[in-house]
């Protein structure tokens, strides 16, 4: 199966070119190709196809990464199950070296990797692993781990919790059916990329 036509900004309607902008002018436009950029990344071109949509998702990931109940280890431990559970391999791997980062072992990082249950560090990486799984599994959590979720993160937290697995689930169907790759002629620094998924502004020269 191919992947989605790949679309130029001359190709585009308002709409399209309103999201091109802002992914390339934006504060991502420094792994997007910035103002001089042909094409998006695989994701971001198939999210062209519907860019109300897509721009629903940037903000809603913006908003994610701006919070502060859900630590960026329990997000990037987010990412990482939902994208091994749908099979998204091309986001795990992308995610690996930000899950490391923020501090999760790479044991629990080849664990997820392989399906298997992980080593935990605490409580918290445990409860949110496990509330990640039912989720993604039976659309709801099991009373106790309803409760200890709250417990650990707060009512906001929980929530936060389900816009970001909401989040790469979206991303996880985008990259399944529109076959994304990590293209070779995109490049971005790895300590800018690693400060942006942190949450942290991110400045290019």
């Amino acid at each position: 199966m191919e992947r989605f036509p790949v679309l130029g900004r001359d190709e585009l309607d308002a709409d399209q070119r309103k999201l091109w902008d802002e992914l390339t002018l934006g504060p991502r436009g420094f792994y997007t190709g910035g103002a001089e950029a042909e094409r998006l990344p695989d994701l971001y071109n198939a999210w062209l196809q519907f860019p109300e949509f897509g721009e629903l998702m940037i903000r809603l990931g913006d908003a994610i990464r701006a919070t502060s109940e859900l630590s960026g280890k329990l997000r990037e431990l987010i990412v990482l199950t939902t994208s091994a559970i749908l099979g998204a391999r091309v986001e795990f791997d992308f995610h690996v070296p930000f899950a490391q980062n923020e501090g999760l072992s790479d044991e629990l990082i080849e664990a997820i990797g392989s399906g298997e249950t992980p080593p935990f560090a605490d409580d918290p990486e445990r409860i949110v692993y496990e509330a990640n799984v039912q989720l993604l599994r039976t659309a709801r959590l099991t009373p106790e781990t309803r409760e200890e979720a709250i417990e650990a993160i707060g009512y906001r937290g929980l929530m936060q919790l389900i816009a970001a697995v909401t989040l790469y689930v979206v991303t996880a169907y985008t990259t399944n059916v529109a076959r994304v790759k990590l293209a070779d002629d995109f490049s971005a620094d790895p300590d800018m990329l690693k400060d942006f998924f942190a949450g942290k502004q991110v400045s290019p020269d």
